[in-house]
C-alpha cells in the first residue's frame, strides 16, 4: 500500500496553484497508471479527463497576449493616478505659492526715499540719464558705421549696374 498522505499534500498544493510541473506530472502518473482508494475516485477522473483533453491551437498565445494587454491597462492606470496625484500636490504647492507672495506684497513696509531734498534726486536722475545716454551712444556707433557701409557698398551696385546698361 502506498503512502497516499503524500498525495493528497500535492493535490492540495494542486489546488492551489502551488505544484511544479514535476509534482504535477507525479498526479497525472499516479491516477492515470494506479488503482486509487475510493475517496480519492472524483479526482482520479478528472485528471483521465485532462489527458483526453486537447487544449485548442494558439491558446497559451491568446491568453499570454490578453494577460500582457491587462497588465499595460493596468500600468496605464497606475501611471494616471501618479499624473492625478502630482497635479493635486503642484496645484496646491501653486496655491501655497501665490498666498505667500501675495502676503509678502501686502505686508511689504513703505519704500523710503533715498534722497533728502529734491535737488539732490534731480542730480541722481541727470547722472543715471547721462549714464544711460553714454551707453545708448556707445552702442548705435557700429549701427552707424554698419549703415555708412552699407551706403558705400548699394552705390558701388549701383553704378556697377549702370555702366552695365
Amino acid at each position: 500500500m502506498r503512502d497516499y498522505n503524500h498525495i493528497e499534500n500535492l493535490l492540495k498544493r494542486y489546488y492551489n496553484a502551488q505544484t511544479s510541473e514535476q509534482e504535477e506530472q507525479e498526479l497525472k502518473d499516479f491516477f492515470c497508471h494506479e488503482e486509487v482508494p475510493s475517496h480519492l475516485q472524483a479526482e482520479k477522473e478528472m485528471f483521465l479527463q485532462l489527458q483526453a483533453m486537447d487544449a485548442p491551437e494558439g491558446l497559451e498565445e491568446r491568453l499570454g497576449n490578453l494577460i500582457d494587454q491587462w497588465e499595460l491597462s493596468e500600468q496605464k492606470a497606475q501611471k494616471k493616478h501618479r499624473i492625478f496625484r502630482l497635479q493635486w500636490i503642484g496645484s496646491i504647492a501653486a496655491s501655497l505659492l501665490l498666498l505667500i507672495g501675495m502676503s509678502w506684497y501686502m505686508y511689504e513696509p513703505p519704500r523710503k526715499d533715498t534722497c533728502a531734498t529734491p535737488e539732490e534726486a534731480y542730480a541722481h536722475a541727470e547722472k543715471a540719464l547721462i549714464l544711460f545716454s553714454e551707453t545708448l551712444n556707445k552702442g548705435l556707433r557700429p549701427i552707424e558705421e554698419i549703415e555708412k557701409t552699407s551706403q558705400s557698398i548699394r552705390k558701388q551696385i549701383n553704378k556697377l549696374n549702370n555702366t552695365e546698361l
